[in-house]
């Protein structure tokens, strides 16, 4: 008896040693379970929940209360669908695709995306007994980083516009396409123009936002075409139309990016250039296109911006030509290549007053290329600052050396005023030439005013305090030049060349009329350009007009043939005009007198 209690006491406290050990490993069980940091689940074979622990329930938002074993897969996935955490198929067609699931002896692994907008990550493994065990983890944010970095690898990040690699994915799609189909798409490139001295003179946090916007309006205007930018203020637009679509569209873009912007309360001058390159006339490869709606769209910048061209054979060549000029350009100024030419300027009696400095370039290979071709190369780049420096240190040390204390005029670039100190420029050349400032002339055209009208106008106003001169130049051309004679007080007006040509004409003659009556009530001396003629010269004294220059008063030459004329005794003469010659002594006989050029 006692050995049967004493049996019966030992197998007690076994159980009990043994309950309490499987105690403890349940709940060492259920900590590590709890602390995996994903769900996890066990099924049996019947799909009832054996366990989970509280992130199974809680990876699909629900309470961990409301998951208790004994449940039915079903009944889970009810509650999953109930508060927006099932798939995005239908429930009977979830459950069939779980059944279809489970049949499979290997372990499986995939991700859900959840109508709320989850994504799970799922493992999944059979068990001996027809059930199986699985874990749940939400890799949504790990699934929104891979998404965002995908895109940032097809976007640009300034304008979430596609960028230069998703461009070429896209137009190597198209030439594939349209090779099959036999159809056009064509190829717009496109850049904004002065948008580099947006970044100079609002700084490039403005200079982000006029991209912006650029990119906004032309998606808009864009509707259904493929737009990208490529960098810099360079986009470029895929269009699957024909060619006159594509001009209307080409149009249409230029209009709505040559609407002013205004950010941060400053207004903006916005506009763009544009050129098309159509399949598969302009190319048949993804770089010919490209190339040559740049090539296209080079020639719209060099024809004056603000307009589309359409790529034409010859434009390569002329690109390329384009090109290489600018790099010769380059090398002619450390060469020593340009030089300067002096045209004389006279008063209408035929006294020469001074002299216009006028930048030749003598190609060792091409000859004398003319300014009408290289200073519009100079400008697009940086090369027009070193030029233009050059020539005014040159024009004002050249001057200084006059016996003579006659005027040299000098041409501004609106380069010059864009970029550096200008105005700290013509002091240092007066200082180190010894130049008198008074005899200094600069000559600035309405594109100096239309690009930054008030930047401008405070760098003339320091200009002139410097004691120089300022001269508006091609007076008349522009839409403007009225205006800007009120925001500042020139010294001077040119009357432009193209009204003195035709001064036969009845417009022009009225226009220079206007002129010289506008310059005589304004105590403004007018000098006409471009006078060739004895009659134009009859015309202009006439009319009183104060000074001429052209070649009937003297050819742009170098300033050794125009030494007599700045002073120096021992020079020998320089060739007139007869015809100057006799109109100036007529003109002497007339006015009082004075020495003829």
């Amino acid at each position: 008896m006692t050995e049967e209690l004493m049996a019966r006491v030992q197998a007690r406290l076994e159980l009990t040693q043994t309950q309490k050990q499987l105690a403890q490993r349940n709940m060492q069980f259920t900590t590590i379970l709890e602390s995996i940091g994903q769900g996890a689940c066990l099924f049996d074979a019947d799909q009832r929940l054996v366990l989970s622990n509280r992130c199974y329930a809680e990876v699909y938002g629900l309470a961990p209360e409301m998951i208790k074993p004994g449940m039915t897969l079903s009944a889970i996935a009810e509650l999953r669908y109930s508060v927006g955490a099932g798939p995005v198929v239908a429930s009977d067609e979830f459950l069939a695709w779980c059944d279809s699931i489970n049949s499979r002896s290997s372990p499986q692994d995939w991700s859900m995306e959840l109508t709320s907008g989850k994504v799970i990550r799922v493992h999944h493994e059979r068990t001996s007994d027809g059930g199986w065990v699985s874990t749940h983890e939400d890799i949504t944010e790990h699934r929104t980083a891979e998404r965002q970095i995908a895109h940032l690898a097809l976007h640009d990040p300034l304008t979430d516009l596609p960028n230069r690699a998703a461009l070429k994915q896209k137009l190597e799609a198209l030439l594939e396409q349209h090779r099959t189909q036999g159809s056009q798409f064509a190829v717009l490139c496109l850049d904004l123009d002065r948008f580099k001295e947006v970044n100079d003179v609002f700084g490039h946090n403005v200079g982000d936002l006029v991209l912006c916007l650029a990119a906004k309006r032309l998606k808009a205007v864009a509707a259904g075409a493929f737009v990208a930018r490529l960098g810099g203020d360079e986009f470029m637009v895929l269009v699957e139309a024909d060619a006159s679509s594509v001009a209307q569209l080409a149009d249409l873009i230029i209009t709505v990016l040559s609407e002013d912007a205004e950010i941060e309360g400053t207004r903006i001058r916005m506009g763009t250039s544009l050129g098309v390159a159509v399949f598969p006339a302009d190319g048949d490869s993804a770089a010919d296109l490209m190339g040559n709606a740049d090539a296209a769209l080079y020639r719209a910048k060099a024809d004056g911006r603000g307009a589309a061209r359409f790529f034409e054979p010859q434009m390569d060549k002329w690109l390329r030509e384009r090109r290489a000029l600018q790099r010769d350009l380059q090398a002619a100024i450390s060469q020593q290549q340009l030089s300067i030419f002096y045209q004389p300027q006279a008063n209408i009696g035929g006294d020469v007053t001074g002299f216009e400095a006028l930048l030749r370039w003598n190609h060792p290979i091409r000859g004398t290329i003319p300014p009408s071709v290289f200073i519009p190369i100079a400008e697009e780049s940086s090369l027009m600052l070193e030029i233009g420096e050059w020539v005014l240190r040159e024009a004002c040390r050249e001057a200084a050396s006059w016996p003579r204390k006659l005027s040299v005029a000098v041409n501004l670039s609106p380069v010059q005023f864009k970029h550096g100190d200008l105005t700290g420029l013509v002091k240092s050349v007066l200082i180190e030439t010894g130049l008198e400032p008074e005899r200094l002339e600069l000559e600035i055209t309405e594109g100096v005013l239309i690009d930054d009208h008030e930047r401008a106008i405070s760098t003339l106003g320091h200009l002139k305090a410097l004691g120089v001169r300022i001269a508006m130049d091609d007076f008349g051309t522009g839409y403007s030049s009225l205006s800007y004679l009120q925001s500042f007080p020139f010294d001077k007006i040119k009357i432009d060349q193209s009204f003195v040509r035709n001064i036969g004409l009845s417009q022009s003659s009225a226009i220079i009329r206007a002129v010289i009556g506008l310059g005589r009530g304004l105590d403004l001396p007018i000098i006409a350009e471009g006078v060739e003629t004895t009659d134009q010269l009859v015309f202009l004294t006439r009319e009183a007009c104060d000074q001429v220059q052209g070649y009937l008063v003297g050819r742009p030459r170098p300033i050794s043939d125009y030494a007599k004329h700045v002073g120096r005794a021992d020079a020998p003469p320089v060739s007139i005009p007869a015809e100057m010659s006799r109109h100036s002594v007529a003109s002497r006989h007339s006015s009082g007198g004075s020495s003829p050029l």
